[in-house]
C-alpha cells in the first residue's frame, strides 16, 4: 500500500467521525499504515483507540505500550490507556494512567475530566469535583465537565448549583 501525504491527510479528517472509527476499515488501514511509519506515534495511538472502541483492550493495551516505549511523554497514549482500564473497571490503574498524561501535559482537559471521573468512581467526591473545577477552568466549553460537577453537586444535595451547571452543560453542547 502506498501512502501519500494526500491519502493520510484525507483519512484522519474522515477518521474524526465516531461511526468510522468503529470500521475495520479503520483498523485495516492503521494496519497498513503502521507498517510504513512505525514511529507515527499519534497514528499509532489512533489505532490503540480503533482497538479500544472495538473491545479489543489486549490489542490497544499492546499498541499503547509501543507508543510509550517510542515515546514515553506522549500524554495521548496515557489518556488512551486510562480509557481502556476503566473500561475494564481498573480505577486505580486508570487513576495513574490519566495522572502521568496531566503530568506531561498539566492543560489535558479530557484526561483532567476522565480522571473526576474515576475520583467520583472510588467515592473520592471532593476531589471529583475540585478535578472537574480545574478541567473547567481550562476549557469553559467542556460540557462533560460541567455536567459531571452538577450531578455530583446534586447527590449532595447542592441543588441551585447543581442546575447551574447542569443548565451550563446543555447550553453548551
Amino acid at each position: 500500500m502506498n501512502l501519500n501525504l494526500q491519502d493520510k491527510k484525507t483519512f484522519q479528517q474522515g477518521n474524526k467521525s465516531p461511526n468510522y472509527t468503529q470500521s475495520s476499515q479503520v483498523k485495516n488501514y492503521y494496519s497498513e499504515l503502521w507498517k510504513f511509519e512505525e514511529n507515527d506515534v499519534d497514528d499509532i495511538n489512533k489505532l490503540a483507540e480503533s482497538y479500544y472502541n472495538q473491545g479489543n483492550f489486549i490489542e490497544a493495551i499492546a499498541l499503547c505500550h509501543r507508543v510509550l516505549r517510542n515515546q514515553p511523554n506522549f500524554a495521548p497514549a496515557y489518556k488512551t490507556l486510562g480509557n481502556i482500564l476503566q473500561a475494564q473497571n481498573k480505577v486505580n490503574a486508570a487513576i495513574r494512567a490519566y495522572s502521568l498524561a496531566i503530568k506531561i501535559n498539566p492543560k489535558f482537559v479530557e484526561a483532567i475530566v476522565n480522571l473526576g471521573s474515576m475520583f467520583y468512581k472510588k467515592g473520592q467526591i471532593d476531589e471529583a469535583m475540585i478535578t472537574y473545577r480545574k478541567a473547567i477552568n481550562l476549557e469553559p466549553n467542556m460540557a462533560a465537565a460541567y455536567w459531571n460537577l452538577g450531578k455530583i453537586l446534586e447527590q449532595e444535595g447542592r441543588f441551585y448549583e447543581a442546575f447551574f451547571f447542569q443548565e451550563k452543560a446543555l447550553e453548551i453542547q
